[in-house]
């Protein structure tokens, strides 16, 4: 028995020597893990280790009367806010880093919203267009999607009334784009020059709060120094997100002065989002003078200071409110 056991714990004595040269010493050899692929979204200047989708997606949101609050609306890397018809303005909300379950209210389409579609290379989706603007996006390259012709499920929420109740899913947006091959094609968008950590602009000056007075609307963004974000009022009042009810903030505010001209008895305009002009940031509490151009609409647009540098932005959010003759601007 003796005998046995000597052998039997010879045999395990082998056996525990050949694990301990196989794996080291009996220490496990450590996984060596690939550095996570870093992307930098251009259009906030934030860096994201699960990356980006293949291009942004662009919604043309109600902003009149019963839309407002909006869905989702805080969830956009940047909002454009456009004079429109009827003395009254359309926010092109572009989501790229943080897209939410459903969008809406979702409004129709005006030429220059597909012009800024364009800069962005996004999947552009809308309720209903103006004739000018659905000649644009069929005889163009655009991927949109449009209650008024493509077989995709909209849907009308109860608690607004219609026209402003017009939602759609992301689900069903992400369907169509699966389906239509639109992921395919590579995005290089410029987007804006940000600020490094303790920089500022140039020549910047001390401001704290804007107000802009539309025809048929008026909006404010008072900074917080605390945060560094300004919060957005409409006519002095809270502008919600309706999903969250927390106010809406942004880390910029750009300003691009544009002339726009009436079309048609409607009050339609046209807008040539190439013509340049006056722009204006606002920033961290400061206030940057300059000017935008636009060399194509393949890019985005490029604002600059009185120096001939291009504006740079704090890191987050951005809203840009788009000015024609008819509104005013105080700060």
């Amino acid at each position: 028995m003796k005998k046995k056991t000597a052998i039997l714990a010879l045999l395990v004595a082998v056996t525990m020597a050949g694990t301990l040269l196989f794996t080291g010493c009996g220490d496990s050899q450590p996984v060596e893990e690939e550095d996570p692929i870093i992307t930098l979204n251009t259009i906030t200047g934030e860096e994201f280790e699960e990356g980006l989708p293949a291009r942004p997606v662009q919604v043309s949101i109600d902003n009149v009367g019963a839309a407002v609050p909006q869905s989702n609306i805080s969830h956009a890397d940047i909002v454009y806010e456009f004079p429109v018809e009827g003395e009254q303005t359309r926010l092109q909300a572009i989501f790229y880093s943080d897209i939410p379950e459903f969008f809406g209210p979702i409004r129709s389409v005006r030429p220059y919203f597909v012009d800024l579609a364009d800069m962005y290379d996004t999947v552009f989706v809308a309720h209903g267009w103006s004739n000018a603007a659905k000649k644009k996006l069929q005889n163009g390259e655009r991927p949109y999607i449009n209650a008024m012709e493509n077989e995709v499920d909209f849907y009308r929420v109860s608690d607004k009334p219609a026209p402003h109740n017009s939602y759609i899913e992301w689900e069903t947006v992400k369907a169509t784009i699966d389906e239509k091959g639109w992921w395919d094609e590579d995005n290089n968008i410029r987007g804006f020059k940000f600020m490094e950590k303790g920089k500022t602009n140039e020549t910047a000056e001390e401001c704290e709060s804007v107000s802009f007075v539309y025809k048929g609307n008026a909006c404010e963004f008072t900074y917080d120094p605390e945060t560094e974000l300004y919060t957005r009022t409409v006519k002095g009042a809270p502008y919600i997100d309706k999903e969250t009810g927390e106010n809406i903030t942004v880390s910029n505010v750009l300003v691009q002065k544009i002339t726009s001209e009436v079309l048609d008895e409607k009050g339609r305009l046209s807008i040539d989002m190439m013509q340049g002009g006056d722009a204006y940031l606002f920033t961290k509490g400061t206030v940057v003078k300059g000017t935008w151009n636009q060399k194509n609409l393949h890019n985005t647009t490029i604002f600059k200071d009185s120096n001939d540098k291009q504006f740079r932005l704090s890191k987050g959010k951005s809203w840009v409110e788009v000015m024609d003759q008819t509104c005013t601007m105080t700060y």
